[in-house]
This record gives structure tokens, sequence and C-alpha cells, in this order.
């Protein structure tokens, strides 16, 4: 691990608004290297070495050569700048000569990577003397232009995207069949970035991918992978693509590295606004000539600091307003990029945006870009002196990313700022833990049943994956699916269902919104269908992106103004059928959503508890639950002034068409539900939910999206979890869960995290008053000290579920309500469960609109209306009897 020296003095003055606390220096290294003769490699790729290394290769890349020349799967975990993509153009180079019709596929996690490194590829076989065209396809390649691409290319770069939409659904096109047979190598760069929802949906993706190319040929395909550091790397590669790999880590990186400062910062004045001081700083570089990448871990707050930099550097004025209106205007004749100094960059932005961005980057007429972790990963971003990171990073994997953008090519300096937050107060009182905190975890939950849903419906559906090849070999698709794939558990039993149309009920509304193109209707990152933002003006609609539904909640919702590339628009309307958010030009005021308090669902019958344990009077319970948001208006800035507009809005008077009281989200997940005395009573809930929350984040880290937090009610009553009592709840944020959340009930974490809790609370400046604060802490000291205590399993947790009965079929009484699941998740209440022999059992009812019960019956099949835990009640419905038994 890299070691941290304390600095004896600081190195640079510290900017206006700041003040230093501490530096600490990266030492350099010297470079380690292994000389070509002594490589096992074939005669091209030495002939390729001794023309661009002639001095040798650094000993990672000695052992990559090695691997390659064995057709091994293997996998470069060594630090940022190391010389990673070498390994892969000697695999690749191994791999085009063995056989001349081989194809290589690259795949990079974003389309910006894969356009950056498409000259390296053809430099590098240019370089080798080998007869070989590289071409890429990301979403913003024609799709007339995409086989002849695959017909004459030995090197094809590719997102996982568009692998997913676009290449596998198409083969009943003899060009995709070709190219895929061809294949032997797939190349996967920045695999730790396949985690969580992305990762746990290309898991799937690359056995669909070897299921297709295995079903017309036999031929092995090999995998080499490149990736930062995480926890057991050996286990994600596994999951994700079912191959074992050699590990090629960071003891043996053998690349130099530039000496690299790291510099703490604390605002002057904390009162003042984080963004104006952050502003000011980023300021103050670019006036100095200094290239500066600034990080920021929230896309809207990316985009206000980048709109602050934008609006000043047009104005000239001391201080940017996020609510200031002026200078505003909407060229649209040109983009509004062009101009600026200071560039924004996160995921969404379309491709001629992200084309300029790139273009920019690559000549460095800029003074620095903002960004998500969207660049974190391997872009080479040339011309850099600074980093700079708005609050720090709660896994070590990310922060080495992000500060690996220096150092490269000549020393270089991180400015970290305290952005008040109670983690960074306690690495501020402690610096040297910014190396000690956990490596990025490899999340993945392949059991998420909405997750193989959609990959069953892909593959097995008739005309689907599976069909297409079977039709092209001349075979019968009607027989039985074979596999040479080892598959998740549980996935072969879904294709079956798939194929024969007996899929679980709780899947139907799913399988219903993928309909006949699946892989266009649910994107790999998401396991809903995403949203696409429109600027309605003029005679077509420009498209702005895309979001997926938690994004339009937080950022897109009626009536808010969505920043895009630093300037404004107003959603004016939004078209749950369509998947579409619609959007005008607006001036840039600022607004925040008014919401009611997020409302958990735990259910806590047998079957759905999938662990209890009360440590003395704390008991924690992992289960299934639903979340309802709601947002109830908004909240706007104009200036000095704020608004405040609830809905429903009147379209006559502000162009908003929203007629709903509420903008709602209702998700089926999991979460753990934390009960005590302790909870109850006058103690502030959510501030100690947050704390918990961060202290998790910090314990067993993890991307913010993905884990959620709130306090509620209990609905339902066991044993020593009376109802009405208030409780915790930390839930996973994707629909069905990946089950994250559950790590904190894995050995010993549950303590921890509340041990780290308590300390984060000593460093909390934002709790007042006092009083609030020892109220606090206090609470914590007492659930942590029992939290260490021996667990133990309630009974009733431990209960088994009922058993099925064929003849029998839970359903929800008339007179109760749920969630419509085929209409857009509104609620339902049931008039009439019965049977059709054409349709199976079915509900009568009547759907909720406007916050009023619609006078017409609504019939959908059973399947596609869940309960609400606690609040609807359920029956059976007795098939021979044709009749309800109630429980």
């Amino acid at each position: 691990m890299t070691t941290m020296i304390p600095s004896a003095a600081p190195t640079t003055t510290a900017p206006a608004h700041w003040h230093e606390t501490h530096v600490l220096a990266l030492p350099e290294r010297a470079a380690r290297t292994v000389p070509l003769h002594t490589l096992p490699s074939s005669a091209a790729v030495q002939r390729y070495l001794r023309v661009t290394h002639p001095g040798g290769i650094y000993t990672h890349q000695a052992d990559a050569a090695a691997c390659a020349a064995q057709f091994e799967d293997f996998a470069v975990t060594t630090g940022t700048a190391s010389g990673k993509t070498l390994c892969f153009h000697l695999a690749a180079l191994e791999a085009l000569g063995a056989l001349p019709e081989t194809k290589v596929i690259v795949l990079y996690p974003q389309k910006a990577l894969g356009a950056e490194q498409e000259g390296r590829w053809r430099d590098m076989l240019q370089a080798a003397g080998l007869d070989a065209r590289v071409g890429r396809i990301d979403g913003s390649v024609p799709v007339s232009q995409r086989l002849q691409i695959l017909d004459t290319c030995r090197v094809v770069i590719l997102t996982p995207d568009v692998m997913h939409a676009w290449l596998l659904g198409n083969l009943s096109l003899k060009s995709v069949r070709s190219f895929i047979r061809a294949t032997r190598l797939v190349i996967i760069d920045e695999v730790h970035t396949f985690t969580g929802v992305f990762g746990s949906n290309a898991a799937f993706l690359f056995r669909r991918f070897e299921h297709a190319l295995k079903t017309m040929t036999r031929k092995r395909l090999q995998y080499v992978c490149a990736s930062a550091t995480i926890q057991d790397a050996a286990t994600h590669l596994t999951q994700l693509t079912g191959r074992t790999f050699t590990l090629i880590g960071p003891d043996r990186d053998g690349s130099p590295r530039h000496p690299v400062h790291l510099h703490f910062l604390r605002p002057t004045d904390p009162a003042r606004d984080l963004l104006s001081s952050a502003a000011g700083l980023l300021r103050d570089l670019g006036a100095a000539g200094e290239r500066f990448i600034c990080f920021s871990d929230s896309r809207k707050q990316t985009e206000n600091l980048a709109s602050i930099l934008a609006r000043k550097g047009d104005s000239g004025r001391d201080e940017a307003d996020p609510g200031d209106a002026s200078n505003d205007e909407h060229p649209l004749d040109h983009s509004p990029l062009a101009s600026l100094r200071v560039l924004p960059y996160r995921s969404g932005y379309e491709a001629r945006d992200r084309a300029e961005i790139q273009a920019r980057l690559a000549r460095g007429d800029m003074d620095g870009i903002v960004s998500t972790s969207a660049l974190e990963l391997g872009m080479d971003i040339p011309h850099l002196d600074a980093v700079v990171l708005l609050g720090v990073p709660t896994s070590s994997t990310s922060f080495h990313q992000r500060i690996g953008r220096v150092g490269r090519r000549r020393a270089g300096r991180v400015l970290i700022l305290d952005t008040g937050s109670a983690s960074d107060a306690l690495l501020f009182d402690n610096p040297g833990q910014v190396l000690t905190r956990p490596l990025a975890d490899g999340a993945l939950y392949l059991e998420n049943q909405n997750i193989q849903c959609i990959h069953a419906a892909c593959l097995a559906r008739a005309g689907g994956e599976h069909d297409a090849v079977m039709t092209a070999l001349g075979r019968d698709t009607d027989a039985d699916l074979q596999t040479p794939v080892a598959w998740p558990e549980g996935f072969l039993d879904l294709i079956e269902r798939e194929r024969s149309g007996t899929l679980p009920a709780p899947l139907h509304a799913l399988r219903a919104q993928g309909g006949d193109r699946p892989n266009l209707a649910f994107p790999l990152r998401d396991v809903e269908t995403s949203y696409k933002v429109e600027l309605r003006q003029g005679n077509s609609p420009q498209d702005l992106g895309t979001l997926s539904y938690g994004q339009v909640m937080r950022e897109a919702y009626p009536g808010a103004v969505y920043l895009h590339a630093t300037r404004a628009y107003r959603v004016t309307r939004i078209n749950p059928l369509s998947r579409t958010v619609h959007v005008r030009p607006e001036k840039h005021f600022s607004t925040r959503p008014t919401c009611l308090p997020t409302l958990a669902f735990p259910n806590f019958d047998a079957g759905s508890v999938h662990q209890a344990a009360r440590h003395a009077l704390l008991c924690a319970v992992d289960c299934d639950l639903m979340i309802s948001e709601n947002v109830i208006g908004f909240e706007e800035r104009r200036g000095p002034n704020t608004f405040h507009s609830a809905y429903p809005l009147d379209p006559h008077q502000t162009g908003i068409y929203y007629q709903q009281p509420r903008f709602s989200r209702n998700m089926y997940t999991t979460g753990i539900v934390l009960h005590h005395p302790d909870l109850q009573g006058d103690v502030p809930r959510g501030h100690l939910a947050d704390l918990i929350l961060d202290a998790f984040r910090l314990t067993v880290p993890f991307e913010s999206r993905d884990i959620g937090v709130t306090t509620d009610k209990l609905r339902v009553e066991r044993p020593g979890l009376p109802k009405g009592d208030q409780v915790i709840v930390i839930y996973d944020q994707t629909y069905g869960s990946l089950r994250l959340s559950s790590r904190l009930l894995g050995d010993g974490v549950l303590a921890r995290v509340l041990e780290t809790a308590v300390t984060l609370a000593g460093h909390d400046l934002n709790a007042t008053p006092d009083e609030d604060l020892h109220l606090v802490r206090g609470t914590l000291q007492q659930l942590a000290r029992e939290a260490a205590q021996a667990a133990q399993t309630p009974a009733w947790a431990a209960a088994a579920p009922p058993t099925t009965d064929a003849e029998r079929v839970r359903v929800l009484l008339p007179g109760t309500t749920g969630i419509c699941l085929l209409h857009d998740h509104r609620e339902m209440r049931v008039v009439q469960v019965y049977y059709s022999p054409r349709a199976g059992l079915q509900y009568k009812g009547r759907l909720c609109t406007d916050n009023v019960w619609e006078t017409h019956l609504t019939v959908v099949p059973v399947g596609g209306v869940q309960a609400i835990p606690g609040v609807s009640a359920l029956g059976w419905y007795d098939l021979d009897l044709g009749e309800i038994v109630e429980e």
C-alpha cells in the first residue's frame, strides 16, 4: 500500500476563503522493468515491443505478456497511469496473430473512454505492422454504419450498453452472427465499475454473449480485464464472467510515479456558501494558469458549480448567486459549452456534448472541468496540474482513482476541501486515515428476480436471442433451450417459465414493460426503464440525455429547473407511458422538491424475513419492504426571493402540466429495520438515521445512490415490535433490491457501524441545539453497546413460510388497497376477485387519480397488483371452490 509522509511545511499559499490545515506527500517511485528478450511472447509481439519499448516493459506488463502468450484469462489491478493499456495490446496482438479471422471486442464502460482509446488502438496496430482495422460502435454511431464496422474491422470497441441493446438484439443479422462467431478475445476495462445494478446486468450480458457464441461454435473465448483494486477482485471477476482469472496486482506494479502533495483545506468562513467558496478556489487556479479537475459526488452539485463559474466568467462579478437569473439566454444555434472555460461532465449527456467536452479535454483549451465520478476512469486528461476533491470518497478505490489524474507526467497536487460533513470533519482531525479507508466492494447480486427476468426475456422469449441463433442454424426453436453456460442460481428455471409463459405473478408487469424489445426497453444501468429528457421547441424535440426514475424524482420532477451542460430548463410535463420529460428553456433559477417523509412498509410475514437479530433490546430485521417517495411541490429561489409551489399546478398560469397532488414512486425492495426503545419519544431520529447511513458507507463502501435511509412507524406487530413504534429503515434504492443493505447484518458490522456513528456525532457541526447532539450521541452509544452483545434470532422470525397449495392463490381482499404495477404504480382499491377461464385470476377495482378514486372499474391480472405490507388485507382464493378464504 502507498505510504503517506507528512510534509514539514506547506508547499503553497492557501487560496482565498480557505486555510490549509495539513499537507501530506505521496513519494515518487522508480520504475522496475523487464528486458524484452526474457518474455515468452510471439515473434510479432517481440517486433512490436522492440519498436515501442526497446528498453523493456514494467514488471506487471511482463506478467501480462506471459499470460497473453498462453491465452489465459487474466486481470491487471495495478494503480492509475501504470500502463494497463499495453497489457490489453499484448493480449490482442497474440490473439490476432494466432488466426487471421480472429476478432477482438474491447469494452469500455463509457462512450468517452472508448472514443479516446480508439486512436491508441489504431496506432498500436500500425506500429505492430498488422493489417487490421479498428472500429467503434456506441450509441452515437448510426445504425446504418454498424454492420460495415463488424464486417471490416478486427478490433471493435463497444460499450456494454450497445452490446446489450443492439448487438445481441440483432442476432438475426448474418453480419452480427459472423462477428460473434469470430470473436476470440473480450477485453473489459475499468472492471471495478461493474458493480451494483450495472455490474449485475453485465454479468448476465456476458453470459448471454457466450451462450450465442458457444451455440454457434465450441471455440474458447478469452477474457482480459483491467481494474482499480477492489475488495476480493477474484470473487468479483468470477461472479461477473463465470471465469477464474490470474490476477496481476499492485505488488507487481513496476511503473514510476511522480510526487503528489495532498493539501487539506477548510473554509475560513464556514457560514459562507460552500459552492461559492469552491468556485472562488477554482477561479484562482484558472487565473494562475493551473489546469484542474474538480470531483463532486452529486450530478446537481456538478452542474450548479459549473453554472456559477460560467456566469462569473461572463459577467465579471465577484460573486455568482445560484439563484441569479441574469445572463441566461439560450442560444440554441450553438453549443452552450463552446464559450466555457470550466466544463461540466456527468453521465446522461448526449453524444454531441460528450464529443465537444472530450475534444476540449484533449486540446487542453480550458481552465478545468467539474465532474462526477464519471471521470474517475482511465480517460487520459493531459495538461492537468491539480485535482480538487469536494469532499472525500468513502472508498480507497475511488480516492486513488481521482487523485491518480495528476502525477502522471509531472509532479501534481490534490486539494481536499472540507464540505462541513461529519465524515469530512473526522478525516480532517486525522488526515492519515485517507489511505486506510476500505476498498470498494464488488457488489453484485445475481439472484435479483427482476434482473433475471429482464435477461430471461432477452435470451429466451419467442423470437429472442436463442431463437434467432437456432433459426439461423436451421434448428428447432420449439425444443428445450440447451445452454453451455453456467448461469446464476434460479435463472434456468426462469428461462423455462419465460418459454412456457408461466412467469411468477410479481414479474408480469416488468415483463409487459419489455414487450418484444426488452433489449431496448431496459438499460443496463437500471432495473426500471429510463426517462428521456426532451427540449420541446421548434419543429422537432432536442434530446437532453436520459434519467433514471430516481433521478427524475430528485432533479426533474414537475416544475423543476433541470440543469444540463450549465443551461437551465423548466420541466413542463412528464409522460409516464412514453417515459419522457418535456422541458423548455428557463432562466437560471434554482429549485428543490418539497417532499413528504419517505414511507417504509416492512413485510414481517414468514418468507419475507431474510434475517433477524436481537441484541439485548436492539432488534434488526432484514426483510422485504415497500418504499413510497412523494413530491408534493417545489421551492424556487429567484435571487433573494423564495417561492413555494404546491401540486397540482395550473397550466394556464405556469405552463406546467401536472394535475395530481403528488408525484410518486412506489418501489418494492429490501432493507434493515432497526428498532429500540430509545428510538421512541423526542429523539431526533432523522439525524440519527443520517449518521448511521454515513457510518455504514464508511464501513462498507457503496455508491450513495444505492442505499437510502428513512424513519417511519411500524404498521405491523410482532413480539417485541409494537405496532406504531418508530423505527429507522436502511434500504436498497434499486427496484427489487441488490441486497446491499443486508451487509449491515454481517458478522460484527452493525456494532462497527454504530461505533463509527458515535464518532461521527462527535464531529457533527450541524447538530443544533447542543442538547440535541448530546441526546444523539447518548442514543448511539447505547445502541452500539447493545449491538456488541451476542445476537439471538427472534422465534417469530424463524417461522417457516406457509406451504403453497396449487389450488389456492394469495390475493388482496375486496375493499383493500394495493399498488397497481401495470398502471404506473398507482394505488388500486379492489372491488372483486374473480376467475376467467381465458385470462386467469383477475382483480376488478378502481384506480386512484388526482387523489380521487375513479368511478369506472379497471381489470388487471392478480399478478399486476402488489400488496402494501402492513396495510393491505390478504386472503386466499380457492380455485377449486371459486371463492375467497380469509386468513
